[in-house]
């Protein structure tokens, strides 16, 4: 039983979209089937065979997950969350590596691999350990990713690669089932899945996100009751408990992926990033406004798409090219502010004026237009 999520390009690229690299900067995505380029598009589709996992299992949950286990040895990337543990804990064999990035949940996955058969791998990164990766995989990937927990994937699945693993089992896409955020396979922003999948097969190895099945997402939004996949994953906790979990996995409160929050603050990875986008043609791309806070890692976002564009678009641009661009970004971001004021404006008039009044307005204007 083999399947995975795959990107289908089409169209031809002519020139920069800048509304995609203003939502991509802001919100972390553009949505499909947008791309980064004008009048080129993509879609996300599912290869190989997902229908197998239908004629091995009796109910959704948790048949579906079961029936993906790996029938060889593998690497799991190990949070110490809800969601890659009930992974580890279903799938523990006693030549699975279980790989995990010392840090703040280092507590959560040690009290987890003490109960499994598995191997529990460590990695302690330093900020050169972080900036060496980021340098070799963020221009290889076929799309800009918007978190720096791409990287850490890249060398998580690095560590796996020389451990002798060819498949990597990661718990992407348990916020689509469990709760804690709006991703799944139906998703219009299609992201979460390319954290593990883009990174680790330019290693050459396989990538297997059982949460990302259909039957399970489907399952979640039809049958669970919202109350138990908020932010706070009851069910999944609940779930985890009944698989005889320790107190520190079953006990945790569900949180931003705290592996991740070392880097954002490193003066040396931050010092690099920076220098990057100024040292290139492309440093108008801070010259975007934005309506509102953006999303986490909008440094990491300006430093990869940066590298990104230099490899896949121009090296460098001339003069006219950066003035054209630079004057593009300004028009975008007019465009948002203007379409923010507006939406403000309907909100109030929503809000404090009589339904009636508003409608005997719009009656009125439609008079004097026809007249």
């Amino acid at each position: 039983m083999s399947w995975t999520l795959e990107r289908m390009f089409y169209g031809n690229k002519n020139g920069l979209d800048l509304k995609s690299m203003w939502d991509f900067l802001m919100r972390g995505y553009y949505f499909i089937p947008r791309t980064l380029f004008k009048d080129y598009y993509r879609a996300v589709v599912y290869t190989g065979d997902t229908n197998e996992v239908y004629r091995r299992v009796e109910k959704p949950f948790p048949d579906a997950i079961k029936a993906q286990r790996p029938s060889g040895k593998f690497a799991l990337h190990l949070s110490g969350g809800f969601d890659s543990s009930i992974l580890a804990k279903l799938y523990d064999r006693d030549d699975a590596d279980y790989i995990h990035l010392t840090g703040p949940e280092s507590g959560k996955a040690r009290a987890l691999a003490a109960t499994l058969t598995g191997t529990l791998r460590e990695i302690q990164i330093a900020p050169e350990d972080f900036i060496q990766a980021a340098e070799e995989m963020i221009h290889r990937l076929p799309e800009p990713y918007p978190f720096e927990d791409v990287v850490y994937a890249y060398i998580a699945s690095k560590k796996a690669k020389e451990l002798g693993h060819s498949l990597i089992v990661a718990g992407d896409g348990g916020d689509g089932i469990f709760g804690g955020a709006c991703v799944g396979p139906y998703s219009r922003k299609a992201i979460v899945a390319w954290k593990t999948i883009d990174p680790t097969r330019l290693l050459g190895l396989q990538v297997h996100q059982p949460f990302m099945h259909t039957a399970l997402y489907a399952w979640s939004k039809a049958m669970l009751d919202p109350k138990l996949t908020g932010w706070s994953k009851r069910f999944a906790q609940d779930y985890c408990r009944q698989l005889g979990m320790p107190d520190e996995v079953t006990g945790q409160k569900k949180t931003y992926w705290a592996g991740s929050l070392g880097t954002r603050t490193s003066p040396k990875v931050l010092a690099h990033m920076q220098a990057v986008v100024d040292d290139s043609d492309y440093k108008w791309i801070r010259q975007f406004e934005f309506t509102q806070k953006p999303t986490a890692d909008l440094l990491f976002r300006q430093y990869g798409l940066v590298k990104w564009l230099q490899a896949n678009y121009k090296e460098r641009l001339n003069a006219y090219e950066i003035r054209e661009l630079s004057q593009g970004v300004q028009q975008v971001s007019a465009t948002e502010r203007r379409q923010v004021q507006t939406a403000r404006r309907k909100e109030l008039i929503c809000r404090y004026c009589p339904r009636g009044a508003i409608n005997m307005a719009r009656r009125m204007r439609d008079r004097i237009v026809r007249c």
